[in-house]
């Protein structure tokens, strides 16, 4: 299991993992919160377009290439 530190050091490891178990419980073998936000979530297609060309950048920034798969310029680009 992975957490802060700060939770190992003032002594809450026990509070957290119970705190999981839990929610894991209340979401019958899922945290609730992990399951709520998911159903809220939404990723447009101009949220996703917009990751891509930030991670483009960064990877030129660090020269770095760029390339993608023929699948994927295929999914980006509508011939129909």
């Amino acid at each position: 299991m992975e957490f802060p530190r700060w939770v190992e050091e003032r002594g809450l490891v026990d509070l957290v993992h119970a705190l999981i178990l839990d929610q894991c419980r209340r979401g019958q073998g899922y945290p609730v919160a992990l399951s709520e936000s998911h159903e809220q979530a939404v990723v447009t297609s101009a949220d996703r377009e917009q990751f891509r060309h930030l991670v483009e950048l960064a990877l030129a920034e660090h020269r770095l290439p760029t390339t993608t798969s023929e699948k994927n310029r295929s999914k980006r680009t509508r011939w129909i």
